[in-house]
């Protein structure tokens, strides 16, 4: 075999590359403009037209004008944790929404909120985003801040006045995290989940 000819087999496979590179690249881009369209529809409660459409427009221009972070995408998806995910979420919505509203007609008053923070196990800035979107459509508590460096969460939860409460408001969170990561999350994430089952524990006794 003459040497151009085996020059000429080991640049063939490039335009191939080129071209599975280029066909990633716009499958993020639609995932994003897709997921900030979402969002926007959350963001309202209402899907119609002039939201669906606002949505893209405004998604184009974020994505187009302003400087993002990449989106890295694990690659993996799974439907039965996905069904797990949307079952749970269905009905965690509607036992708060439930609770919520007895609040506003028992007699006893409604405990203090609290504030906590929450040091998560991934390291995907979409499944983080995720974390806290899914949080804050649970009526009852609402993302306050983030440190995306550090993997936490800062949320705050309404009648959240006890220990007892406010261990089950981070295995909420908690919970939330699973599920996506068994979701959608890297292989990184599912082997952080594994290493740190019950994050609860290690706030009560101290993170190793």
């Amino acid at each position: 075999m003459s040497p151009d000819r085996a020059q000429g087999q080991n640049r063939a496979p490039a335009p191939n590359r080129a071209r599975m590179s280029r066909g990633r690249g716009i499958i993020q881009q639609l995932v994003l403009l897709i997921s900030l369209v979402l969002l926007w529809l959350m963001l309202w409660d209402s899907i119609t037209v002039v939201t669906v459409v606002s949505g893209v427009v405004l998604a184009f221009i974020v994505t187009r004008v302003f400087y993002l972070p990449p989106i890295v995408l694990s690659g993996r998806f799974n439907v039965w944790h996905a069904t797990v995910f949307g079952l749970w979420f269905l009905y965690s919505v509607l036992h708060a929404s439930i609770e919520v509203a007895w609040y506003a007609f028992r007699r006893r008053a409604v405990g203090a909120g609290s504030v906590i923070a929450c040091d998560l196990r991934t390291s995907s800035d979409l499944v983080l985003t995720l974390i806290a979107d899914t949080a804050s459509l649970i009526p009852g508590s609402i993302i306050i801040d983030s440190d995306r460096a550090m993997g936490i969460l800062y949320l705050h939860f309404l009648d959240c006045d006890s220990e007892e409460k406010l261990r089950r408001a981070k295995a909420q969170v908690y919970h939330i995290e699973e599920l996506l990561i068994r979701t959608l999350g890297s292989h990184r994430d599912l082997a952080a989940l594994r290493a740190r089952p019950n994050p609860l524990n290690e706030s009560e006794g101290g993170r190793s």
